[in-house]
């Protein structure tokens, strides 16, 4: 076997022959064994020799030392540590395996890794967006990357990392995830399902809602049962709601909260019933009668027939829109949704216990005079006396004859009870008299007309007789 003569700085493999704890012994075919201690061996330097290099294995180095007495020859692998790795880099650009390498360097198009004693460059083109938003929090912590090259030019490394194979296959894996759980969600919701969610998104005609991992449609429609002008008015994102699925075809999931809320009219209806006293505003004008809101979009119908017992009493005339009206509820229709409201259900009817009839002679009270005649009272209700009926007379001026408050006698010539018409007078009184008067004078003259001879002087002829 032929010595090799070798020199401070000679590159050397050895065969390992002996193992001790702190140093490897290595056949170098010189004139003595060449020797590896711990801390020339690796960086840093292992524990023990024991266990982790064996008999027999090759182990290349370079000669740091060597002395004549005593003969050793001193090898360290530290010179070489740093081409070893860098050749176990470029085996991983080969095979695409990933890594965990500490970020050493925040800078701007990118970070620097370190791994085996080598620097990496990770471009932000290649690392998540997430991780790029937060490059600044980086520094330091241990990412898992893939080597795309790795190349050596003179003494010039040129080595690259990229995470996205990595990125993109984590995102792959969580969208089939998110998918799956997508889909077993979907499978348990059903239409009329009540569930709760949070408000993820705010659009002018609708709000999307998120529950676990499914989202559904919640139309401004759907929101609530009075009309809204903006979702945002009612809803906030982030809020948590209760909402029924009121539809669902597909992956689509239509929504309502107002389907779990009562109706106004189902408010109302709880809260009031037929005979109940309410206030609300004249909505509306109509033909046939008044339309009120007696609550928020809630509106009744208040009809002509309803205004007063008095027929001719013209409501409609005196109240505007916006006015407001105190009426008596006489109906309720949930399922049409109709509320029929009465204005003379508060009223006394002065007439239900009239008892007057034509002919008839009452004592009626003057309330009031004009030109036109005497306003008068008779069993609680108004009634007229023409001025041509208040005398046999020509009375210009009724006062001159009557003061408010007299009593007069007055005979009934008009009275209608549901149009309220109750006319009298008094000429006729007066009339009626005079010719009971005059019918007495003619029979008193009649009577004088028949007087006969023996009827003036019968008792003086009787006598004569007895004579």
């Amino acid at each position: 076997m032929e010595l090799k003569f070798l020199k401070q700085g000679s590159i050397v493999e050895g065969t390992v022959i002996k193992v001790e704890s702190n140093t490897i012994y290595l056949d170098i075919q010189a004139q003595t064994e060449g020797k590896i201690h711990l801390d020339n061996y690796d960086k840093p330097a292992p524990d023990s020799f024991e266990g982790l290099v064996q008999l027999g294995q090759k182990i290349k180095a370079r000669v740091q030392k060597i002395t004549d007495d005593p003969a050793q020859i001193l090898l360290s692998r530290l010179p070489l540590l740093v081409e070893e790795k860098f050749e176990k880099i470029r085996a991983l650009a080969q095979t695409g395996e990933t890594i965990q390498a500490k970020v050493r360097q925040i800078l701007e198009k990118g970070l620097v890794l370190y791994y085996l004693e080598n620097e990496i460059f990770l471009p932000y083109s290649l690392l998540d967006f997430d991780l790029v938003k937060d490059k600044d929090t980086l520094k330091g912590k241990v990412l898992e990357v893939q080597v795309i090259e790795a190349t050596l030019k003179g003494r010039s490394k040129r080595i690259v990392a990229s995470r996205k194979a990595i990125f993109e296959k984590e995102r792959q894996a969580a969208y089939e995830q998110r998918l799956a759980a997508r889909q077993d969600e979907l499978e348990a919701i059903n239409t009329g399902d009540i569930i709760k969610g949070i408000v993820d998104k705010i659009e002018p005609h609708a709000a999307t809602i998120r529950f676990s991992h499914v989202v559904g449609l919640l139309r401004i429609s759907q929101v609530s049962h009075y009309r809204i002008d903006k979702i945002e008015d009612v809803l906030q994102l982030g809020q948590e709601v209760e909402v029924k699925v009121i539809k669902k075809e597909g992956n689509r999931l239509d929504l309502s909260i107002k389907a779990l809320q009562k109706t106004p009219y189902e408010a109302f209806y709880d809260e009031h019933h037929i005979g109940d006293k309410v206030t609300g505003q004249v909505f509306q004008k109509l033909p046939f009668g008044i339309i009120v809101e007696v609550a928020k979009d809630v509106r009744g119908l208040l009809h002509k027939n309803e205004f007063s017992w008095n027929p001719n009493d013209n409501f409609e005339s005196y109240v505007k829109i916006g006015d407001e009206v105190t009426l008596a509820i006489i109906q309720l229709d949930l399922k049409k949704e109709r509320i029929a409201l009465s204005k003379k259900a508060l009223e006394d009817n002065p007439w239900k216990n009239v008892t007057l009839k034509r002919g008839e002679i009452v004592a009626a009270k003057v309330t009031a005079l004009s030109k036109d005649g005497a306003k008068v009272e008779v069993q609680g209700v108004e009634g007229d006396i023409p001025a041509s009926e208040l005398s046999t007379e020509k009375i210009s001026r009724p006062e001159d004859y009557f003061a408010i408050g007299d009593e007069v006698q007055a005979l009934i010539t008009d009275l209608n009870k549901d149009q309220w018409v109750l006319k009298l007078s008094i000429r006729r009184i007066q009339e009626r008299a005079e010719r009971e008067s005059f019918e007495q004078y003619l029979e008193d003259d009649d009577k004088e007309k028949n007087v006969t001879i023996g009827d003036l002087f019968g008792e003086k002829l009787q006598k004569g007789k007895k004579k």
